[in-house]
């Protein structure tokens, strides 16, 4: 048993074992971490540790061994010393300090300490198809058109205050909205290359990124991106060509299916660098014909594809459009086509980008916003761009926003899932705190549950099959 737990523990945490290792031996204020969480799996026991991200595969005999260790690591640590030492590196046995407080000093780093800027930008919130699910219904009610010259030059000028005055190292703006690329030339592309311009001067990084339906791209375009330093893209399908065009499609009924794949399948031809999130918008059938989908995209694209299944967020999935999740990802793995799941982020210590202090979305009329997932009224302004490119930030809103950590209460902070989850985003925060509702769960809405998330995790490090 010995034997089998030691050569197991190495390959399955992932360390490289000589006879020159370091080997962690047990101290007195040694313990086990709070963020352990086991899963059987047939005949195997999955210990995942959720701060560290590390797992470990043991077989069910194998943890009927370790398990009551655990609980006397004096003895565990002489009886065992290898594999102590190595899961003591993977982070599963621990110093005596306070994890909560680790994961809320890692919190703070990521909101307020990057210096680097996420500006994400509304050049309209028009867009060219009529998807059933959106908010465009909401933006055509309050605007037709793009941003004006105006806003354009602004935009331009507060680019130019982040380089030249506030000195950021890096700049990476991502473009929104509406359908972005419906004002390619007259919005995006003066702004892009001005940025370029301007961070190259100063030896500011810039990166670029757009969320677009894809049917307005064409080879041209992709080639002006790649000299603009767009480095990723998102672009959705919502099922087979037969269900995506019964969903996205033109004012004359035309499908978008075919136009899609085919630009898809161009970007990495033309943007070699590009990463590529395929946002996969599922409702009730979408998930039982979207297998079709992968001898469409060819062998070159999948290696620059990250599939992200989301739920239209108007419908409520039962347990056989849940299972399918599961088997549709597990298909989409063995063709090459990895996916995540919005739910699990390790090592990121916050919900979302939008969470951090240096993250914000100027509309196409100016205003700032914290968030796009939310609608555009003016009860959510946390700012309106000036003519000179500052900012005339409401800091009365922003200190609301920023008052709690977004795991700031009581369920969170002693969930073991915190460091992956890291609570609700601060807009959901915001919102239930301000209407004194309870703070939501993030795990409340989710499709693929913790324990399948970990499960797939073990299979994909070839821990089991």
């Amino acid at each position: 048993m010995l034997v089998t737990l030691v050569r197991h523990s190495f390959k399955l945490v992932g360390y490289v074992c000589t006879s020159h290792s370091l080997l962690l031996t047990y101290r007195n204020m040694d313990k086990i971490s709070f963020y352990n969480i086991s899963v059987p799996f047939e005949g195997y026991s999955l210990l995942y540790n959720t701060m560290s991200d590390s797992l470990i595969a043991f077989t069910n005999e194998e943890y009927s061994v370790i398990e009551p260790l655990l609980n006397n690591l004096a003895a565990f640590s002489e009886e065992y010393p290898l594999l102590y030492s190595e899961m003591k590196k993977a982070g599963f046995i621990i110093d005596n300090y306070d994890e909560k407080e680790l994961v809320k000093f890692n919190n703070k780093l990521c909101v307020y300490e990057n210096r680097s800027y996420h500006l994400t930008i509304n050049p309209t919130l028009d867009c060219n198809l009529k998807c059933w699910y959106c908010s465009t219904e909401y933006a055509q009610a309050i605007h037709h058109g793009g941003m004006s010259q105006h806003i354009v030059n602004s935009l331009k000028k507060h680019i130019d205050y982040l380089v030249n005055k506030v000195r950021i190292p890096a700049l990476h703006l991502d473009w929104f909205g509406g359908e972005p690329l419906m004002y390619y030339k007259e919005v995006m592309k003066p702004i892009a290359s001005y940025a370029k311009e301007i961070t190259t001067a100063q030896g500011v990084v810039l990166t670029q990124h757009v969320t677009t339906n894809a049917t307005l791209l064409n080879e041209n375009m992709m080639s002006e991106m790649q000299s603009l330093n767009f480095t990723s893209f998102q672009i959705p399908l919502d099922g087979n060509a037969e269900h995506h065009d019964t969903i996205k499609f033109t004012n004359t009924n035309k499908g978008t299916f075919d136009i899609v794949v085919q630009n898809l399948n161009l970007l990495p031809k033309i943007i070699p660098n590009v990463h590529i999130t395929l946002r996969i918008n599922y409702d009730k059938k979408t998930l039982f014909g979207i297998t079709d989908v992968i001898p469409l995209i060819s062998e070159n694209t999948k290696k620059h594809i990250r599939v992200d299944f989301q739920k239209v967020w108007q419908i409520n999935c039962t347990e056989k459009e849940i299972q399918q999740l599961a088997k549709v990802k597990k298909i989409f793995y063995e063709n090459g086509l990895d996916s995540g799941y919005w739910a699990y982020k390790p090592h990121h210590y916050t919900r979302c980008y939008a969470d951090k202090l240096h993250q914000y979305a100027i509309n196409y009329d100016g205003r700032v916003f914290k968030c796009t997932a939310q609608d555009y009224g003016d009860d959510k302004v946390i700012g309106r761009l000036n003519d000179d490119g500052t900012i005339k930030w409401n800091n009365y809103l922003l200190s609301e926003l920023f008052a709690h950590s977004t795991f700031d209460n009581e369920r969170c902070l002693n969930c073991k899932a915190l460091p992956i989850c890291m609570g609700p985003c601060i807009i959901r925060n915001f919102e239930a705190r301000k209407s004194g509702r309870p703070i939501p769960c993030v795990f409340d809405n989710v499709q693929y549950s913790l324990q399948s998330f970990i499960i797939e995790n073990a299979q994909k490090r070839h821990l089991i099959k």
